[in-house]
């Protein structure tokens, strides 16, 4: 599958194993994303917050903070970035993946075809949550202006 350059995004995947780590990285940079890893959701949290992701592919099952847990916490900090699931569970809970900003889910083994399918899906649920908030109006918190905005007198 090639993928236009405009579509070309940075993908975020977290696993615990370092094995699917380096596969997952290969195949997406393969496909012509720039890709950056994270072993545990702390880990992936630290790189959200230095460099601009597109898409987090998110191990469910990982030691100490989880999937989910992260799932939870991009939804709460980087409300745009898509996030995809990996398991290795055949079927997932409908309350799980039928979370805002969750594109999909790949099963371990992995292949290929379904990760691309993933990442298209992610690429563009992540346009559109962009446009989304960026036509959102932004409400400022109470006193945010306070002492910036001087009355005539």
């Amino acid at each position: 599958m090639e993928i236009n350059p405009e579509e070309t995004g940075t993908i975020l995947v977290v696993d615990d194993d370092d094995g699917v780590r380096k596969v997952l990285a290969r195949w997406i940079t393969e496909i012509g994303h720039v890709v950056k890893v994270a072993a545990d959701a702390d880990s992936a949290l630290a790189i959200m917050r230095d460099c601009p992701i597109d898409v987090a592919l998110c191990d469910i099952r990982m030691p100490g903070h989880d999937g989910i847990w992260l799932l939870d916490q991009v939804r709460r900090l980087y409300p745009d970035i898509a996030v995809a699931l990996a398991t290795g569970l055949m079927e997932m809970d409908p309350m799980v993946t039928l979370r805002p900003g969750v594109v999909g889910y790949i099963v371990k083994p992995f292949n290929r075809e379904d990760l691309e399918k993933v990442i298209v899906r992610g690429m563009a649920e992540r346009k559109r949550l962009k446009g989304e908030h960026r036509t959102k109006p932004r409400l400022l918190p109470a006193g945010m202006l306070e002492g910036i905005v001087l009355s005539r007198s």
